[in-house]
């Protein structure tokens, strides 16, 4: 048998196995990829007077696909300026269908804090999931933080503004009386 099939015969059939198993091998890393991307975990449960009945799971992906803003600005915290960004309060409580007039934030460690919607609506409050560029991680008090605008905003720069910069946030229950 060998001896019938010419030298560039078997060089084709070596180069289509190696192309064959490179695409087999190209097949299964975007199928993977595609996988871990469907396995991002939650980083945010929103529920309470919203439009769905059932507590909606939102990935940091989900978040940053509502639309991402910055906010520049020296924080209580770190007395330099920095850029957080994530998506505007008002955008994520608008793609929820919230109807309440107050948001109850929750950390990773149950510390709860309750600011009004009307905050989300009158500055521009985010959801940071980024520091400097970077996805905050939970030691960097991440992932998800609530950054106002204090630089820009004189009238934030005060114990009530700052006390509603929740950082590790984990979830939001909106309450209160449609006010849409």
């Amino acid at each position: 048998m060998q001896g019938r099939m010419g030298h560039g015969t078997g060089i084709k059939l070596a180069w289509m196995r190696a192309l064959s198993l490179g695409l087999l091998a190209a097949t299964f890393t975007f199928a993977a990829a595609a996988t871990l991307a469907a396995d991002e975990p939650a980083i945010l449960q929103i529920d309470g007077n919203i439009a769905s009945a059932e507590p909606l799971s939102l990935t940091r992906a989900d978040l940053e696909a509502i639309g991402m803003h910055d906010v520049v600005t020296i924080t209580p915290w770190n007395d330099e300026l920095t850029t957080y960004t994530g998506p505007l309060i008002r955008d994520v409580l608008a793609h929820v269908g919230a109807k309440g007039d107050s948001i109850v934030a929750v950390a990773l460690n149950n510390y709860r804090v309750v600011f009004p919607v009307s905050d989300a609506r009158a500055y521009d409050v985010i959801l940071a999931v980024r520091v400097n560029g970077e996805p905050i991680g939970v030691r960097e008090r991440g992932p998800v933080r609530v950054m106002y605008p204090w630089s820009e905003r004189e009238e934030l720069r005060s114990e009530v503004y700052y006390s509603r910069a929740i950082w590790q946030l984990s979830g939001l229950t909106l309450v209160g009386q449609a006010t849409q």
